[in-house]
């Protein structure tokens, strides 16, 4: 295991740095941009830009990476990057913006294919899971540094600037590696129809999933804002949403391997729609318990997305990477629509967020309730649960290609 890691730490340092760059431009641009007396709606189109590129970048950048490589292409995305962050830096213009943010999700989507794709074919079987966790680890704290940075002293034009610097240093370590480079990756291919005859729960899920993450992500520093809370209070705001997700992910997918998914996943919906009423009320309004709140919202939205791409698997015999790419596409496709659902009623409330969020739970809640009712599942494939960041469908590759275990056997072995 020390020879694995040993052999990652290249990888692992460019991941770290790049994504405390890439958190804080997650943060800083809606603040941006509220700073520019735009329109949240306006706002909403920006943000769903970034997952539209994204989108696009899952269908297009394989191709790319197979005809000039890993590393060439990880320079440039980079590069583009950087470039995409100072361009937003400089500029106030819609239009600029909204070409910007598109070609940022593109470039972050290609980014990501690249060291997820690296870390599939450079880890052994046997050590793929530690290794999983350990990115899983990387990500999640590099973002949340990032995210905290957005309380600095600095004027806006000066974080733009540091953004770029810290995603520009993120080249070097991968850059200057000795290490061979993976084989090419391979493209997102995948039937909706297919995957909707395996678990329409699962593709629902990510879907609604993706509406309340999109949202949050766009919108959640306007909606910060919008609470009277200062910047760095805003940094911790985004930070404890993810956390609370990293935190509660384990433990719900765990249950999840005892009892039927489906359960799980109905009543971590119901609950989210507690959250987001409570999130309404007017006593939520002191930093702690907005806090608070936004842990358990966090907690609630993101192991969504597991554990759909896990009740996917249990009950399927078509590939990993084929049920992951649809998931992952559904999830991108909610994430695209969720700013633009929002942004429209922030200026009618600034409790939109949550009412959205509300209302996407309620609909996952009782379709969830109707499936189990109406539809049994006998988990033919079960594999224990692995946590997966929603990145690309190389991850969900890493995360979910192991040894079959049968649900028998596993709480079996667990039991002893």
């Amino acid at each position: 295991m020390k020879a694995v890691l040993a052999s990652m730490m290249s990888l692992f340092l460019s991941a770290a740095i790049l994504l405390i760059g890439h958190g804080l431009q997650y943060t800083l641009i809606p603040l941006y941009a509220v700073s520019l007396n735009w329109q949240p709606e306006i706002i909403g189109y920006i943000g769903s830009s970034y997952f539209l590129g994204f989108v696009v970048g899952c269908l297009t950048v394989p191709a790319l990476v197979s005809r000039v490589g890993h590393i060439r292409v990880f320079a440039s995305l980079i590069a583009l990057l950087a470039a995409s962050m100072l361009f937003i830096g400089l500029s106030d213009h819609f239009t600029y913006w909204l070409f910007a943010r598109g070609l940022m999700g593109w470039a972050m989507a290609g980014t990501y294919m690249v060291i997820e794709s690296w870390l599939n074919e450079k880890t052994p079987s046997e050590n793929r899971g530690s290794v999983l966790s350990i990115y899983a680890v990387i990500t999640l704290a590099a973002i949340c540094v990032g995210q905290l940075l957005v309380g600095l002293s600095l004027s806006y034009t000066q974080m733009f600037m540091v953004a770029a610097i810290i995603m520009l240093i993120g080249v070097l370590p991968i850059g200057l590696t000795t290490r061979i480079v993976p084989s090419p990756i391979p493209p997102m291919r995948f039937s909706i129809k297919r995957i909707l005859g395996v678990s329409q729960i699962a593709m629902v899920g990510a879907f609604t999933s993706g509406i309340i993450a999109g949202g949050f992500w766009a919108l959640g520093p306007v909606v910060a804002d919008a609470n009277n809370l200062n910047p760095s209070q805003i940094g911790i705001f985004m930070a404890i949403t993810l956390i609370g997700g990293a935190v509660l992910q384990f433990p719900l997918g765990r249950t999840s391997d005892y009892i039927d998914r489906r359960k799980v996943i109905g009543s971590v919906a119901f609950v989210g729609v507690m959250i987001c009423l409570a999130a309404m009320q007017p006593f939520i309004k002191h930093p702690t318990f907005i806090f608070i709140t936004m842990f358990m919202f966090g907690g609630l939205v993101f192991p969504i997305y597991s554990l759909c791409l896990a009740h996917a698997n249990d009950n399927t015999d078509l590939s990993v990477i084929e049920v992951g790419s649809g998931i992952l596409m559904m999830n991108s496709l909610g994430s695209v629509i969720g700013p633009l659902i929002i942004s429209p009623l922030i200026a009618y409330t600034e409790q939109a967020l949550f009412i959205v969020s509300a209302l996407a739970f309620l609909i996952l809640a009782f379709w969830t309730l109707y499936r189990v009712k109406f539809h049994k599942v006998k988990r033919e494939h079960f594999e224990p649960f692995v946590s997966v960041n929603k990145t690309t469908h190389e991850v969900i590759e890493v995360g979910m290609e192991h040894d079959e275990l049968s649900e028998s056997e596993y709480k079996q072995e667990m039991s002893s």
